[in-house]
């Protein structure tokens, strides 16, 4: 465990990070604010485009971003797609450093068809990740005594989906997904304060438990333009959702002295219900595949956070938004030469959170690169990613975080429902 020490504004505060338990995909000190970091939900073809989903458009690959692009899977074709994440943080600020490495399990996903003209897909991935370890040393403006107060959280959202897409036009398919969101969100502030005979700690736990359901529609025109020019254009949109979550509040006051302590229960109680809020959100984005080598894409998306509550609070929430562009360029598509039906992929992009802190919108930008490479007598593929970002307050002297993922993503294509015949 590592503590760092850091002046700011007259407070004195003090980071603790741990290593994280499995399963949980964020160390970063912002997850503290809000519902958590969100989460990654960048499959591997997408991660190493810098993050372009919503047009993307294939039979060898899954793209839950836009639930009308299943269209594109084969009739007698099963799609699963595993990832696993590791993740290096290096948090800066002035004169300290800290970093730190997690990994784990991202996604699994599976997408089939049903009929010939409706294809379906399930998966299971993070919505929203919470892990920190925050301590904050003050002084208590009234007897000038020491105050020690640190701030825990962990837990996160988890979205388990289903996908529908129906093929209404040649060139035109629409997609509905129905998610499941559950998970708990556990945050925990102990406050301690100490003169000459005693000290008095009030420690306050917040467990929300969520569970409730979400819903986004899609669009998907994909169309071949001329013998050498091939589009896609997606949209997607998120509907509101009034997300069930019953919070348990818990606070006590625990007084300490030489001759002995005692602990009093100050609440125990549930409330606010049914009062957390994901916005609605929209995402548009367009691709072009030139003479089925060179494919180039832009993706925008918008999250309508500023009109979220935040368990009857307002939480100053920002909209979040999106930008990405990404490229992939295969040699020669139909080769017999394994080096030349190679996948090479490269991205950016360039975002702002939904979090604010003293008036200002957390930002970030990245880029990425990667390979899918297929493998042998299949329709298989193995994808890598490697990305970095980096995430700040514009014009705050605050933590500044970089960081390194490397994503591994196996796309594994199986033929189902196929009639064999025996001679």
């Amino acid at each position: 465990m590592l503590r760092i020490y850091k002046q700011i504004t007259g407070i004195a505060f003090f980071i603790t990070i741990t290593v994280s338990a499995f399963g949980q995909s964020t160390n970063s000190p912002y997850s503290m604010y809000g519902v958590g970091e969100m989460g990654d939900t960048d499959f591997g073809r997408s991660k190493a485009m810098g993050g372009v989903a919503t047009p993307l458009y294939s039979p060898f690959h899954l793209n839950p971003e836009n639930p009308a692009s299943y269209t594109a899977l084969g009739m007698n074709s099963f799609i699963l797609e595993i990832g696993a994440t590791a993740k290096y943080l290096s948090l800066r600020a002035e004169d300290i450093s800290y970093d730190e490495f997690n990994g784990n399990f991202s996604y699994l996903a599976i997408g089939f068809p049903i009929t010939k003209w409706l294809k379906s897909g399930l998966g299971l991935m993070p919505l929203t990740s919470i892990g920190y370890d925050v301590m904050q040393q003050s002084e208590d403006e009234y007897d000038g005594n020491m105050v020690i107060t640190n701030y825990r959280g962990e837990g996160g959202i988890t979205n388990f989906y289903f996908d529908n897409s129906v093929q209404i036009l040649k060139s035109l398919s629409v997609g509905f997904k129905l998610s499941y969101l559950f998970g708990p969100l556990l945050k925990n502030t102990i406050s301690t304060s100490f003169n000459d005979n005693s000290s008095t700690s009030i420690n306050r736990q917040d467990k929300a438990n969520v569970s409730s359901f979400a819903y986004r529609g899609g669009l998907h025109f994909h169309k071949k333009l001329s013998e050498k020019i091939y589009t896609n254009i997606g949209v997607s949109y998120g509907f509101n959702s009034d997300l069930e979550a019953t919070n348990r509040l818990f606070i006590t006051n625990t007084v300490s002295r030489t001759n002995g302590s005692f602990v009093d229960t100050i609440a125990d109680q549930v409330i606010n219900v049914g009062v957390l809020e994901i916005p609605q959100s929209y995402s548009v984005g367009a691709t072009v595949l030139i003479d089925r080598k060179i494919e180039l894409g832009v993706d925008y998306s918008m999250s309508m956070w500023s009109t979220s509550n935040y368990f009857d609070d307002d939480p100053n929430f920002a909209d979040a938004e999106k930008f990405a562009f990404g490229a992939e360029y295969i040699p020669e598509y139909s080769s017999l030469s394994f080096a030349k039906i190679v996948r090479y992929r490269v991205g950016t992009n360039f975002s702002k959170s939904y979090l604010t802190y003293e008036g200002e919108q957390l930002e970030s930008y990245g880029f990425s690169f990667g390979l899918g490479i297929p493998l042998k007598r299949t329709q298989s593929v193995m994808n890598f990613a490697f990305g970095y970002k980096k995430r700040y307050l514009p014009s705050i002297e605050a933590l500044t975080e970089h960081h390194y993922t490397f994503q591994l993503n196996m796309s594994l294509h199986a033929v189902w429902f196929k009639k064999r015949v025996w001679e």
